[in-house]
């Protein structure tokens, strides 16, 4: 890719050439007085404080920070940019200010670079070979629509996908346009969650729901916090003076991670275990809590599953389905405890009602959840009873019995062995955050990265709720949150409520049109394949979930999402499913690789160029996207492009007779007719632009202020509802679900309705996973090394990873931390470039020499575009991980496990394999 050049102001004002930005403005601003105006660098200096305008902006990426900025125009150029320094705070906890970060603050020079898409290209050479014909928006749109019904005529709508990157997701109104396409053209929406390894699948497991968290000044609520999986001194720069605000407040702040990082560096303490052993540093802690006795009990009591019989002889939840009395209705989903106060047999309050409703089930539809309250019983937590049964008498324990003797397989002297942390260490940071109230671990993405990324998370959740803190300001796990999406967002995008939306996991297509059950067997072996294919095809025949193989695509609408870039087993996927697509358009600001290899680039307008909202639980504002100034070349913004789509489509339909075409998305038949698509997507015209999208989503969306889209953008940011302290509330735009669990003692959304750690699932127990525990990592036999990736501070994912004066502040090209034993014994210096590979291909990059990881280990902070490397080869063709499809991931049929779009679905994996490194010479 690229790098843009040094951006010269006076020179842009000029109009010269060699930027590429001869915009044929007739009446452009660029032009005004350009002559004469600038004598010298130094006028330019001068004029540095003078400017038309200021627009309220912030950047539409994929970060939650939305940064109020202040955007100064001139002569109709984006001048400059600087931080809106005017946030409040929430209670005693320290404002929200200040608030921004480097690639922020540059993207006054990125915007105008020579890697900006500024007309519509049509692909003339081979895909990637870069050669390209400028275009019409009319003709672009012309073609993809023939082509569009082409496929849609042929093979149905579910033969055409459009990605979107979680780039997308968090501009509102961009989102939600896209998602109405989607919604009435019947076009498979790729999930981006679980899609780039992001889902917290172990909270849905343990909690039946994933979005746990609240602002980031909960931080400084906190006495104990441990950062797990996360950096963010590096990924969250506007927030990461919580922690150390909290710590200079007298906070513990622990940081854990492999690597000595910037975190780590300022951190109360840094826990180092060695990649893929967490589980066994969380278990060992928590079984020293329970050597100890300092488990909160009352807690357990109430919360969670601890207490809750399971039969000995078979190892399953004692339900009433099982006693000898059992009538003909009884409950499947209703469990027993032993109740000390009585000495008898209790029935659990809460459990034996019906199960709740999906995820996406719009409110007014959801039945209030039971209540948990134990209304004076006193479960016991241990002990073993015999209970007659219609199988006889059977001996029963509860759940905290079996989580002990899980523990005791995991002292911290066995942990010590496994993660290279002494005992003493371990015992010492588990009392700490025992004693610590409340408690809190900040858990980062990466985890869910890992093939049994979900145990890790378990034993998480475990560590917090024997510990009392899950539910409590300051305490539980913080990962992310959503804005309650059925008040405005979904009925915008359902268009159509019958058709709703084909949402598909992305794991599981390519694992399917990427062969990688050969792909397992060529690198994993024959045994793991055969089993891991066996699970997931019989996933598919129980109807657990959704059979991929009968349609492939056809073709990809890609929108805010580079996947050709950061696909997990990324050469195997663009080698054997994107090269398969027969048309490929995308809809970019920037070329990347994946337009590079497109055979349609549409110019998608950049952050200044919009209109649009944030709207993001980490801080409690919604931030405005207003639009500075005009788009570049011909780009425009999302609803626009894919209102000329559907116009497009519309105009072609009608033009060739074009029939309804059947179609059958939730067991309904109907018939979708193309000519129509255009109406449908502007609402007979009522929609002209995209403010009419902002609009409408303002004045639906619960939890924020009623507000004219102008006065927000006028403003730059405005407080939500509810957002008085630190935590979300219910009358606040994002989940408080959690939180209302434990103060108002309702059920959670699981099948025990509490905080549920044991699964007696089949394929929980035969793979031993009903507990969490630690699980050998998976090694390629010849390839010592172990590589992490983490988030980059200089880059969103790919975005700003090629502007060149953030190349200035790093080594300037793709690096890979080395650790210097390992350099010394490949004959490598810093600096020289070194030849990653593994059994699934290679990648050249610089070696990064440092003493900030142990041995055996590779570090490459990620987002490097294919294009910045020899041969267009990243990291992805290292990672061999794409067909790691665990089968306790794929199960159903179980209250909170089963096919749940943004809830349970398989993650893609990045770090389950090994890999070696050596010199490389250009020779």
């Amino acid at each position: 890719m690229a790098t843009m050049s040094k951006f010269n102001r006076r020179n842009f004002l000029k109009g010269s050439a060699s930027l590429g930005l001869a915009l044929n403005y007739s009446s452009s601003a660029l032009a005004v007085d350009s002559q004469g105006q600038y004598r010298s660098w130094e006028d330019v200096a001068r004029k540095k404080w003078t400017w038309d305008k200021v627009s309220r902006s912030t950047h539409g990426t994929n970060c939650t920070g939305q940064c109020a900025f202040n955007v100064y125009v001139k002569n109709g150029v984006v001048w400059r940019e600087e931080q809106q320094g005017e946030y409040g705070s929430s209670g005693d906890a320290p404002d929200y200010g200040p608030r921004g970060c480097q690639k922020g603050l540059s993207h006054s020079r990125y915007m105008y670079g020579k890697q900006r898409i500024l007309y519509p290209l049509k692909r003339v050479g081979e895909r990637g070979e870069g050669k390209w014909e400028r275009i019409t928006w009319e003709q672009a749109m012309t073609e993809i629509a023939d082509k569009f019904i082409d496929h849609s005529v042929e093979y149905g709508p579910e033969a055409i996908t459009c990605g979107l990157g979680t780039q997308m997701v968090m501009k509102r109104a961009s989102y939600a346009s896209i998602m109405r396409f989607a919604n009435i053209t019947g076009v498979q929406m790729p999930e981006a969650f679980a899609g780039v390894g992001d889902l917290f699948s172990g909270a849905q497991i343990t909690l039946g729901h994933v979005t746990l968290g609240n602002t980031m000044a909960e931080i400084y609520k906190s006495k104990c916090c441990l950062i797990w999986f996360c950096n963010p001194a590096v990924t969250r720069i506007p927030d990461a003076h919580f922690f150390w605000e909290a710590k200079y407040n007298g906070t513990e702040v622990i940081s854990i991670s492999p690597d000595f990082n910037a975190t780590a560096m300022h951190a109360s303490k840094w826990l180092n275990p060695k990649p893929g052993t967490d589980i066994a540093l969380a278990m060992a802690m928590i079984e020293t809590i329970i050597s100890d006795k300092s488990y909160d009990e009352d807690y357990m009591r109430e919360q969670s599953d601890l207490p809750f019989l399971v039969r000995k002889d078979n190892l399953k939840y004692l339900r009433e389905t099982d006693l000898p009395k059992a009538s003909a209705d009884a409950k499947d989903n209703r469990f027993y405890f032993w109740d000390e106060k009585n000495d008898q047999l209790t029935e659990a309050p809460g459990t034996g009602t019906p199960p709740a409703p999906p995820p996406g089930t719009p409110e007014h539809l959801i039945p209030p959840m039971p209540s948990i309250d134990l209304q004076g019983l006193r479960p016991a937590i241990e002990g073993e009873w015999t209970i007659e049964t219609k199988d006889g008498p059977v001996v029963v324990t509860t759940v905290f019995e079996l989580v002990k003797q899980r523990a005791s397989q995991h002292t911290p002297e066995y942990a010590e062995e496994i993660t290279g942390i002494s005992a003493k260490i371990i015992r010492n940071v588990a009392r700490k955050f025992s004693s610590s109230k409340p408690g809190m671990i900040y858990a980062g993405y990466r985890a869910s990265k890992y093939l049994h990324g979900d145990l890790l998370q378990r034993a998480l959740f475990l560590l917090l709720c024997i510990t009392g803190n899950t539910g409590k300001e300051g305490g539980g796990l913080t990962i992310t949150n959503l804005a309650k999406d059925e008040s405005a967002l979904f009925p915008f995008a359902l268009k159509n409520p019958i058709a709703a939306f084909r949402v598909s996991t992305l794991s599981r297509w390519d694992y399917v049109h990427a062969n990688m059950k050969e792909f397992n067997e060529e690198i994993y072996g024959k045994e793991l394949a055969e089993e891991y294919d066996h699970h997931f095809q019989e996933s598919v025949k129980n109807g657990w979930f959704p059979d991929y193989s009968k349609k492939p695509w056809k073709m990809g609408l890609f929108s805010g999402t580079n996947a050709a870039s950061w696909r997990s087993s990324g050469k195997r996927w663009r080698e054997n499913a994107f090269s398969k697509l027969d048309t490929i358009a995308t809809f970019a600001t920037d070329m990347g690789a994946t337009a590079m290899y497109s055979d349609y680039v549409l110019p998608i307008s950049h952050h200044y160029e919009r209109h649009d909202f944030h709207l993001e639980p980490r801080t409690p504002y919604m931030q405005v996207i207003d639009k500075a100034v005009e788009p570049l070349g011909e780009s425009v913004d999302d609803w626009t492009a894919y209102k000329r789509l559907a116009e497009a489509i519309s105009i072609r339909a009608k033009e060739r007779n074009v029939s309804p075409i059947p179609d059958n998305v939730v067991g309904v038949p109907f018939a979708r007719d193309m000519t129509k698509y255009h109406d449908e997507f502007t609402d007979e015209g009522k929609i002209k632009s995209v403010k009419d999208v902002i609009q409408f989503l303002l004045d639906n969306t619960t939890g924020i202020q009623n507000v004219k889209y102008e006065e927000l953008a006028a403003k730059g940011f405005l407080r939500n509802k509810g957002s008085e302290t630190t935590l979300h509330s219910k009358e606040s735009p994002f989940f408080s679900e959690i939180y209302d669990n434990v103060r108002e003692k309702t059920g959670y959304k699981t099948l025990t309705h509490r905080q549920q750690f044991y699964i007696d699932h089949d394929w929980f127990m035969k793979f031993d996973e009903a507990l969490p525990g630690h699980k050998d990592a998976i090694i390629n036999e010849g390839y010592p090394m172990k590589m992490l990736m983490g988030h980059a501070r200089h880059g969103i994912h790919s975005m700003w990873r090629d502007d060149s004066f953030l190349l200035s502040l790093q080594r300037g090209e793709p690096d890979v931390y080395v650790n210097p034993e390992d350099a010394k014994t490949k004959d490598v210096e810093d600096g020289e470039l070194i030849r990653v590979f593994s059994k699934s291909g290679s990648f050249i990059a610089q070696a990064h020499v440092t003493s900030a990881m142990g041995p055996n280990m590779l570090y490459m902070y990620h987002g490097w575009d294919p294009m910045m490397f020899r041969g267009r080869e990243n990291f992805g063709a290292v990672v061999q991980t794409g067909g790691l499809i665990k089968p306790t991931s794929l199960v159903g049929d179980y209250e909170q496990l089963g096919w749940k779009p943004f809830a349970y679905e398989p993650n893609h994996t990045f770090h389950d394999f090994t890999c070696d490194f050596e010199k490389y010479s250009e020779a």
